[in-house]
């Protein structure tokens, strides 16, 4: 009795060693992917890698691990073991990072250039998740390199609907909707991008690409899409710069453009009659106000959509308040250096808009 008594102390004790190990070893595994994604955040994408591996050293099972290692992969363009990764991530049915494996697997097909393949994917990801933000943009994406514009709108505006914090959305809906003709819509689309995204190189692209929808800056040479991959834009011929100034007019989706046109030529033609020519960010905010108080009067009766509903409420809001300046300067910071010197030297001011801009007005 005394024997087995001991035998079964000596197996508790092993279990209890072996359960105690497994922890520390996870644990251990945690704080690598942790590091790790620092790491990644740092753009230390190799040294990431090496963290993870080592975390999957002690904890072989770590979906987590295996998901961080497929978006360090992507970062660095390695598309055949993002996909490998990614695969396995999907494979465990792990519900917190399906979508995101879907996500990663379809961009790493797209960067091997089947971009079919990532469709189908994306597709076969929202059958098992639902409508999820990051897969219905990886497929306006995908689309949007195919030069499928219909779906490309589809499916970026669902993924705005899901999730409105996502600046690259309002980016991507931003191009799409001026490769369709409206690019009256596509000036407030980039508006929002850059309230969401106002300092970032892509910034300093979008803004100047909004400058040339709105007529104020010459199309001199095409701004890069940030979302159309490099061997696609080797293989797309540029045919921006042939194309008339004047841009696409008449009336669609309930908007005269015709009407928007004019306002921006008679503003501008007026500027350039003043004693001192006005320097282009003075040239935006000006012909930026007249804009949205053509849309406001167009916007008088039954209008449906986001557009008249949404946007030019809350953009010609702004433009009627005391912050229109401050707006300008905003979304203006990444273009213009004046606009970053005067939020360095105006720095209440643009914490009272900030606070404005989250809050609204206070009745």
């Amino acid at each position: 009795m005394m024997i087995k008594k001991a035998i079964l102390l000596i197996t508790l004790l092993i279990g209890s060693s072996f359960l105690l190990l497994s922890y520390g070893q996870n644990a251990n595994a945690e704080d690598l992917i942790h590091e790790g994604v620092d790491l990644h955040d740092e753009g230390k994408f190799e040294e990431a890698i090496q963290k993870y591996n080592e975390a999957l050293a002690l904890d072989p099972q770590s979906v987590q691990a295996t998901y961080e290692l497929s978006l360090s992969y992507l970062a660095l363009q390695d598309y055949q073991n993002a996909s490998k990764y990614s695969t396995t991530v999907i494979n465990s049915g792990n519900k917190q990072l399906l979508s995101g494996a879907y996500a990663v697997k379809s961009e790493a097909l797209a960067g091997l250039d089947k971009v079919d393949e990532a469709i189908s994917l994306l597709q076969e990801g929202l059958v098992k998740n639902g409508d999820e933000y990051l897969l219905h943009f990886n497929l306006a994406l995908n689309y949007y390199n195919k030069e499928d514009i219909e779906r490309t709108l589809d499916h970026v505006k669902k993924a705005i609907d899901l999730d409105k914090s996502h600046s690259g959305a309002f980016l991507l809906y931003a191009h799409a909707l001026k490769d369709k003709g409206l690019w009256v819509q596509s000036i407030l689309s980039y508006q929002m991008f850059l309230l969401i995204e106002p300092d970032s190189k892509r910034s300093k692209n979008a803004f100047e690409e909004m400058l040339q929808t709105m007529c104020i800056k010459t199309v001199e040479e095409p701004v890069q899409s940030s979302f159309i991959r490099q061997q696609m834009m080797r293989n797309k011929p540029d045919t921006q710069s042939q194309q008339d100034k004047i841009p696409p007019l008449g009336i669609k989706e309930g908007l005269n453009r015709d009407i928007v046109y004019q306002s921006i030529t008679s503003t501008l033609d007026s500027l350039k009659k003043t004693p001192v020519e006005e320097d282009e960010y003075t040239l935006f905010k000006t012909v930026n106000k007249e804009i949205m108080k053509v849309l406001v009067s167009e916007s008088v009766g039954i209008k449906e959509g986001v557009f008249w509903t949404f946007y030019i409420p809350f953009f010609s809001h702004i433009a009627e308040s005391e912050y229109y300046d401050t707006f300008c300067r905003y979304i203006s910071v990444s273009y213009f250096p004046e606009s970053l010197e005067w939020w360095q030297q105006n720095p209440s001011e643009a914490v009272d808009f900030v606070i404005w801009f989250e809050k609204g007005d206070d009745d």
